[in-house]
């Protein structure tokens, strides 16, 4: 075997029974003379004789990477080669352990700052000149310079181009399918604007070097994810593929807050899309009535001036509530907004009610709305449950609950599942969803809706569902209302499984894949009109 810094084998003894002694070359010209007198058992266990028969060639400084060596080891006593030699190295043309190495020792051999600051100079010149050469390979631009010199040269009679538009999505964490709302709604989007025949692309802007596991389901799907060490921010990947997406998809205020205006000074043909998720202010206004903070008041008015500046200067707005939508319409007359849903599959029918004993909340317990609707419940509502059912029991399910909490008796704390439909779902009665402010669709009330399982809600928490008047039931009105229909459904398993299906018919005819495509299409043309009257006037 032959590397750039080490050369090892073995040879047969002379006559007499001395080591051979042998001669190595590099490009027919001497390198070193080695005796194989080394131990190798291995040889005398294939039935070759004597085992201190091997050599080890350590070479102290590497053998040139830029260049092809063909290392040859003969015999000194006749000049005849060993079997296997000569061996050829190419000269490295890729970034190779041997070329790391070169560069490592280079690089770290500098003695003082000022040979360090010159090392990191032209390692930063290197490393900008390969990202832009990555950027202009992924972004299509080195075939549109191509497509212009064909154009250049042989005019109307150049093969015509096919390029496939692309769309980029910047949010402020990873996405992770069944986390969350907001999770499920921007890679649903995601799935449509594939099935439009965009090329989707992800920039995280809180995490540049997320978990590879995580990338690697998004990139399952068909989805790039932009990261370190390619690209050191999103304003690096808007500035690096300048001009080469045709829509930025900013997905909440935070995100078009930070680079609405970065998105159209880089990408001037993009169709600019602002994704609300759920209207900000409206929830810390919600908020801080109930808690009675005049700051979060203060700070709710800020967000809604946000939000209604970045729904005035994109060139469309989503929102998933028809009631946001109609607020945004009264609120920002000139912006173009359109209610797209989500896609939520269905799970099989849930089945055997009878058997099932308890009831679930579930959420994501950072989130303000969802800690006070079920401290307000297990306060409030659940005595009056156990008192008729002394075995009822509430799962708590979901992330982030505060470990300093106390909770009585008939409250399990389930935390985090990896299968919300086979370890809750499946197994409980009903959930509710006691939400007492907050704003938008809420996610967790359709995932159990799609798994046929009824959900007891407020009116806050059904916002912008418009269900139809067989599922209007589930919605309680007071403190009084709530109780009475969870005891209700608590006790009757028939009615349960009788709404099953007609939950899972109201998920399927509204928050279908086909439905959200549909939808997400008309909203980008309504955009793209727009920034046309934009352009123009």
């Amino acid at each position: 075997m032959a590397t750039r810094t080490r050369i090892a084998g073995w040879a047969q003894p002379d006559l007499g029974g001395e080591p051979a002694a042998l001669q190595i070359l590099d490009n027919g010209e001497p390198i070193a003379r080695v005796i194989a007198n080394q131990p190798r058992p291995d040889v005398a266990q294939a039935g070759f004789g004597e085992a201190r028969c091997g050599f080890d060639l350590l070479i102290p400084v590497a053998l040139p990477v830029h260049e092809r060596h063909v290392i040859q080891v003969r015999r000194e006593s006749d000049g005849s080669e060993l079997n296997g030699s000569p061996i050829v190295i190419e000269a490295a043309r890729a970034f190779d352990e041997d070329l790391q190495r070169l560069v490592r020792q280079a690089a770290l051999g500098a003695q003082t700052n000022a040979e360090r600051e010159a090392t990191l100079a032209f390692l930063a010149d290197i490393a900008d000149k390969v990202i832009t050469a990555y950027a202009k390979s992924e972004s299509g631009q080195e075939q549109r310079e191509h497509y212009a010199r064909l154009v250049r040269r042989y005019g109307p009679s150049a093969p015509q181009q096919t390029r496939t538009p692309r769309a980029l999505i910047i949010d402020e964490i990873v996405p992770i399918f069944g986390r969350d709302a907001g999770s499920q709604a921007v890679l649903s989007h995601a799935k449509s604007l594939q099935n439009l025949g965009y090329s989707v692309s992800f920039v995280v802007a809180n995490d540049l070097a997320p978990e590879p596991s995580t990338c690697a389901l998004l990139e399952k799907e068909g989805l790039t994810v932009w990261r370190a060490p390619l690209y050191s921010c999103v304003e690096d990947v808007l500035h690096r593929q300048a001009g080469s997406f045709d829509v930025v998809y900013l997905h909440r205020i935070g995100i078009a807050t930070r680079y609405l205006a970065l998105a159209r000074h880089y990408q001037p043909g993009a169709t600019v899309l602002y994704s609300v998720a759920d209207l900000h202010h409206q929830r810390l206004a919600g908020q801080a009535a109930f808690e009675k903070r005049p700051e979060l008041l203060a700070l709710s008015r800020s967000v809604r001036l946000q939000e209604c500046t970045a729904a005035w200067q994109a060139d469309g707005v989503l929102t998933h509530s028809p009631e946001e939508a109609e607020w945004l319409v009264k609120a920002v007359p000139q912006a173009r907004v359109a209610c797209v849903p989500w896609s939520i599959p269905i799970r099989s029918s849930a089945k055997n009610f009878e058997k099932r004993s308890d009831i679930a909340f579930i959420g994501n317990y950072s989130h303000a709305p969802n800690l006070d609707a079920v401290r307000w419940f297990v306060e409030t509502i659940l005595p009056d449950l156990r008192a008729e059912y002394s075995t009822l029991t509430i799962w708590l399910v979901g992330a982030h609950l505060p470990q300093h909490l106390s909770w009585p008796e008939g409250v399990r704390i389930v935390g985090h599942v990896n299968d919300l439909d086979k370890d809750v779902l499946d197994r409980v009665r009903l959930t509710v969803a006691p939400l007492r402010f907050g704003a938008g669709i809420k996610g967790k009330v359709l995932e159990s809706f799609a798994a046929g399982v009824p959900c007891v809600m407020t009116p806050t928490a059904a916002e912008g569902l418009k269900l139809p008047k067989t599922l209007a039931g589930l919605v309680a009105k007071d403190e009084k209302q709530l109780k009475k229909c969870i005891l209700k459904l608590y006790a009757n398993t028939e009615a349960s499984q009788n709404l099953s299906k007609k939950l899972q018919g109201y998920v399927k005819s509204v928050f279908s894949e086909k439905n959200t495509t549909q939808t997400l299409q008309d909203a980008i043309r309504l955009a793209n009109k727009k920034r046309k009257i934009t352009e123009n006037s």
